[in-house]
């Protein structure tokens, strides 16, 4: 069976990624457009099939008790003669912290253990010559930003050298919920892993759904995209996800375990999802099929409302329903 090929890693906003390909560019393009610009916390490794739903849920748990931390990238390092790498050093009241987070993530036996102690760095380039090595310490002399770190990214390998991002673990202490008599830990992130791909498959739902893509139902860019997972007993019963833009959201899919079904389990995801939505300023919020997910939005409280239709675009050919949902 297929393994996995993974890394966990801290990525950087969009901003500050394109500063780092900016400088990776001029340095010779080293990743630029194969590897996101990232600090390394757990290198790649190989993860069975069977060990997916442990270990995202242990990922996750490990994230809920994280608080988010400060790190300054830059100036440049080298790891020079070891390895002919050039970098930019990682510093700040972050390092701790995350030096404390390597260790746990680390520590399942799923990874190999650490052999070299941890050196947080962002390659710039590798391998490098002894000029490169030079030139690139005097060019880089200063810090080139800082980072408000508040999650880590999972990072799947889908070809040889190419590098994507996953999904992330945020560090947002978990909600526990109580509902059919069992408790259930609420995780949200902005797209699905391999626990919630896994799900939807098995239930006969398509996993790109949880994808966070461009929706071209959306007449407008910068979307943002949320997924809630809910945990019983740390198995993944069941998830849900959308897309957003201002104060507007699509809820695309939600699926639930078939065992657990009828629990008031399919509700709790949907509140949860408006929960997250609303802090996040949307106000109404369009399903793709109202005739399986409306009565969910309607069982948890959730009421129609009026809502001007031209930020959705129906050139996709899914049809959607004419009326919204309100929290407000």
């Amino acid at each position: 069976m297929k393994r996995y090929r993974l890394g966990l890693i801290h990525g950087f906003a969009k901003s500050n990624s394109e500063k780092v390909d900016g400088l990776r560019s001029v340095l010779g393009g080293f990743g630029v457009g194969r590897v996101p610009p990232h600090v390394t916390l757990v290198p790649p490794t190989n993860l069975h099939p069977r060990d997916v739903g442990s270990e995202i849920y242990r990922l996750r748990k490990v994230a809920s008790e994280t608080s988010p931390y400060n790190l300054v990238i830059g100036p440049a390092g080298t790891f020079h003669p070891v390895a002919p790498v050039l970098y930019l050093s990682v510093s700040g009241d972050g390092i701790v912290p995350m030096g404390a987070l390597q260790q746990r993530l680390v520590s399942s036996h799923l990874y190999k253990p650490n052999t070299r102690p941890f050196i947080p760095h962002v390659t710039l380039m590798d391998p490098i010559s002894d000029v490169e090595v030079e030139s690139g310490l005097r060019l880089l002399q200063s810090p080139l930003f800082d980072e408000k770190v508040s999650s880590f990214q999972m990072m799947l390998s889908p070809a040889q050298g190419y590098w994507e991002i996953s999904s992330d673990f945020r560090f947002v202490p978990l909600r526990r919920v109580h509902r059919g008599g069992m408790s259930i830990e609420v995780f949200s992130h902005s797209a699905g892993d391999l626990a919630v791909y896994e799900l939807a498959e098995a239930e006969g739902v398509p996993s790109a759904l949880f994808w966070p893509e461009h929706d071209r139902r959306f007449r407008i860019g910068g979307q943002h995209h949320l997924v809630v997972s809910l945990y019983n007993e740390g198995q993944l019963i069941a998830c849900a996800g959308a897309s957003y833009h201002s104060t507007v959201a699509l809820v695309r899919t939600v699926v639930v375990k078939h065992h657990v079904q009828r629990h008031g389990v399919g509700t709790l995801a949907v509140a949860e999802l408006l929960y997250q939505l609303e802090l996040a300023n949307v106000e109404s919020v369009f399903v793709v099929s109202p005739d399986i997910i409306g009565p969910f939005f309607i069982a948890c409280g959730a009421r129609p409302a009026s809502m001007p239709s031209w930020l959705i675009d129906y050139e996709s050919g899914t049809t959607l329903n004419s009326w919204s949902f309100s929290r407000r």
